[in-house]
């Protein structure tokens, strides 16, 4: 071949590439209507949120894939969904009167109650595969700190304690945020005082809470944690609570992902992370962002910039690298799933050591097909409204 001919190739090779490069990662798909607010996604892609349904009031829906489906709010003025597993089970808020807020589950096309937890005012964060909850409960009406359990399925309870801190006297502020399928939780604990909380971030295994340590300052919190004991949220640097980046924890040690020198100003925060390590969240230079263990990467500059999107606001990463986000076009705020046009692959990071065994046996084929065919009539059962697109 002559040098004429090998040397044009290798140019037309070099901006083939570039051009590539320029192509969207990800697809945009619009999940719910005008002023809707995603907060979370399964294995199967299915996100769940919250939208409006009138003037200062909100319904909680899932979105399969098939249109809107509205939870409704058990007979209450409002609801939001919080959470869904990879069996479709759905968690969420309920209210019942001012002030009054308890939780639900949707399984089967069938909502239930599950109450407050002491006839107090109850947060309900997560659930993971086998039913299991991350709730906290504040000490209403005094407001005398919070206190988070893990609940079972069948509703026994399991505080989760608090961390150790140098302030004897004031009340304990535990939150316990996110739950994986190993029933590790994830949160932030810190004493109540005023006017800030020096909380610190921990993961509670086998009923002992670890504290993640910091980076020089407080207060910390995590807000996500996969199935291999590895978390992320935020952490405060040189500013205190106005200056702070997401993190990356695993096997005891601490990264800031946010890669911006100190000397600026940072504002960031982790809010989903993946089973290969993979995290989302937002920040104040990039809005909405992904970090895949090199360097975080506005998601705006991986998505079609014709589309008008600006994605500000992920909640959470699937496996499959599907991110459950609020994205806003015109000024309007959407609940959006991002969807990879090409698979991302990366090496699954190795299990942390602490890691428990499954928190359910397998099931049974019997039981698996049985589970099937209720799963399928209560699919049949939802009513689906159209999403606006």
């Amino acid at each position: 071949m002559h040098l004429r001919h090998r040397l044009s190739l290798v140019l037309m090779s070099f901006t083939l590439a570039g051009a590539a490069s320029a192509y969207p990662e990800y697809k945009v798909t619009v999940v719910g209507p005008a002023n809707s607010t995603a907060t979370d996604i399964n294995s199967a892609g299915v996100v769940v949120g919250y939208y409006q349904y009138a003037p200062s009031v909100n319904h909680a829906f899932l979105n399969r894939g098939k249109g809107l489906v509205d939870l409704g709010t058990l007979k209450g003025t409002d609801s939001i969904a919080v959470a869904i597993n990879d069996k479709g089970q759905v968690l969420g808020h309920w209210s019942s009167g001012p002030g009054t807020q308890r939780g639900f589950l949707y399984d089967c096309a069938r909502i239930r109650d599950l109450g407050t937890i002491g006839g107090r005012s109850t947060n309900w964060h997560d659930i993971n595969n086998a039913g299991y909850i991350a709730v906290s409960a504040v000490d209403a009406p005094l407001n005398d700190g919070t206190t988070s359990y893990l609940r079972a399925p069948g509703g026994a309870l399991t505080a989760l304690g608090d961390l150790p801190n140098d302030f004897p006297d004031a009340p304990p502020l535990t939150f316990g945020q996110a739950l994986n399928n190993k029933n590790q939780v994830a949160g932030e604990s810190g004493p109540l005082t005023f006017p800030d909380q020096p909380l610190h971030a921990f993961i509670w295994t086998k009923g002992k809470l670890r504290d993640l340590g910091s980076l020089g300052q407080e207060p910390m919190g995590a807000q996500a944690i996969n199935d291999r004991g590895q978390a992320t949220g935020y952490a405060s640097v040189q500013g205190g609570f106005r200056n702070r980046v997401a993190f990356y924890y695993s096997r005891g040690h601490l990264v800031d992902i946010d890669g911006r020198p100190a000397s600026e100003e940072r504002f960031s925060d982790g809010t989903g992370i993946n089973n290969r390590g993979h995290i989302v969240g937002s920040s104040n230079h990039l809005s909405g962002f992904i970090w895949r263990g090199k360097k975080m990467q506005s998601l705006n500059a991986l998505i079609n910039p014709a589309l008008g999107w600006d994605i500000r606001d992920p909640q959470a990463i699937n496996d499959a690298g599907q991110i459950a986000a609020n994205a806003f076009r015109n000024g309007v705020r959407y609940a959006v799933r991002l969807d990879l046009i090409k698979p991302h692959v990366d090496a699954v990071a190795p299990a942390e050591h602490d890691e428990e065994p499954a928190v359910e046996a397998p099931l049974s084929a019997a039981a698996a097909a049985k589970r099937a065919r209720e799963e399928a009539e209560g699919v049949a059962k939802e009513v689906a409204k159209p999403v606006a697109q």
